[in-house]
């Protein structure tokens, strides 16, 4: 006969204070001798539990780490607000009555003007064409606009004159790799517009210096993207004194829904304001959309942990069949036996999704910080595979794996509930 000492007096003393349901949840789900085999299924069926929750925190912090990535590349290199005209043509003139009365709006840090267009570009001395987005900006406001404090400025070179004499352009690093053109070459710039010669209508075109290349983290931006001084663009475009839009950059990132409204409240009904989320929402809204059906998927892991654990009641009861009706003959209700199993259940469900919120938890963490899963900045346009478990994320994986667990309880708690006392104890 085991020994009876302090502590386990301590023990049984604090038991007796527990409901009688959950003290014999907890007792059916301690290690008894010669009851391995139910104590190594409750074990798995922990372990599933933990594995499957740690599963879906990593998933999640994957995909939040990817939406987040994509976030801070859109708030790289990119406006906060852009005003565009409601108009016919979307062109507008008077930019720089519009700049000023955008500028003396509080919270605004900055404004400037663009007069966008497509085009083609090749080097001069080779034939390797490349499409591109054509920018017109104002140099000594475009950086102010655009770039975070510290990074460098390529731009104040298209206000300089050039030792050829032309108007420079400055190219997205992959678009001068993709065309061959460094700095001092020409590169012939295209547009779609139309001038009649002797033998019929020409597209317009001009001369270019490259005076200076541009990085960005947006590798589209780098592949697509070409500056010139916006004046240059007005005598290309043969649109003097137009422009597409107004750029904006706010003092406060965070109060961008505001500035937005306080703008086109000051600008009137015949302006229209969109920010950098929505100008990017269809790739925002692609990757949230993989994120849940990624949820969807890995949460299978849990559903079938949960299994386990139905299994694991199910013998549970079938073993616990003379407790159960010694329980019923001294009148325990059958609703305080359910309650029996349906918390044995639960009780596998929170330990298991506990140990997996913490594994999952410090396994994103860990992965993120140290950069363990390398990638190929070159062909994946990131260094690391980025994770950020989110603590939103971190609830609903562990609401709905308790949710599953308590679901998996059902069925053996409504077995457990319905056994007869007199056939449960008869052949005992």
């Amino acid at each position: 006969m085991p020994e009876s000492g302090p502590s386990t007096r301590r023990a049984s003393r604090a038991d007796r204070h527990l409901p009688f349901e959950l003290y014999l949840a907890l007792r059916y789900l301690r290690f008894h001798r010669g009851r391995t085999f139910l104590s190594v299924i409750t074990s798995i069926s922990v372990a599933g539990v933990t594995v499957g929750t740690a599963a879906l925190v990593i998933a999640l912090s994957l995909m939040s780490g990817f939406v987040e990535d994509v976030r801070q590349r859109i708030h790289s290199g990119s406006a906060h607000l852009t005003v565009m005209s409601l108009r016919s043509g979307n062109l507008f003139d008077g930019a720089d009555e519009l700049r000023a009365r955008v500028e003396a709006v509080e919270g605004v840090f900055a404004a400037g003007p663009v007069l966008f267009t497509h085009a083609m570009l090749k080097r001069e001395d080779v034939d390797r064409p490349a499409f591109s987005e054509l920018e017109g900006i104002d140099p000594t406001s475009h950086a102010r606009v655009t770039l975070e404090p510290g990074e460098p400025d390529p731009f104040p070179v298209l206000a300089r004159a050039t030792s050829s004499g032309r108007a420079g352009i400055v190219l997205g690093e992959q678009l001068a790799e993709r065309l061959g053109a460094f700095t001092g070459d020409m590169v012939r710039v295209f547009v779609p517009r139309a001038t009649l010669a002797p033998w019929g209508p020409m597209p317009v075109s001009h001369l270019f210096e490259v005076v200076g290349t541009y990085r960005s983290e947006h590798f589209q931006e780098d592949l697509q993207r070409a500056y010139i001084h916006i004046d240059s663009a007005s005598r290309l475009l043969r649109l003097e004194g137009q422009t597409s839009w107004l750029e904006v950059r706010l003092d406060e990132l965070r109060r961008l829904e505001e500035m937005k409204s306080r703008i086109k409240e000051e600008l009137g009904g015949d302006w229209f304001v969109v920010d950098l989320i929505e100008q990017n929402q269809d790739l925002i809204k692609a990757l949230n959309t993989e994120k849940l059906f990624l949820f969807l998927a890995i949460g299978l892991i849990v559903v079938v942990a949960a299994l386990n654990i139905v299994s694991t009641l199910i013998l549970m009861v079938n073993d616990k069949i003379k407790e159960i009706g010694t329980l019923s003959a001294m009148g325990a209700l059958p609703r305080g036996i359910a309650r029996v199993f349906i918390l044995q259940g639960l009780v596998i469900g929170v330990v298991g999704t506990s140990i997996g919120l913490a594994l999952g938890t410090t396994a994103a963490f860990v992965l993120d910080r140290f950069e363990v899963i390398k990638l190929n900045p070159e062909v994946y346009y990131l260094t690391h595979v980025p994770l950020t478990p989110r603590p939103l994320d971190l609830v609903l994986v562990g609401a709905a794996a308790v949710l599953i667990s308590f679901l998996a309880t059902i069925y053996p708690a409504w077995k457990a509930a319905k056994l007869d006392p007199v056939e449960a104890i008869r052949y005992e």
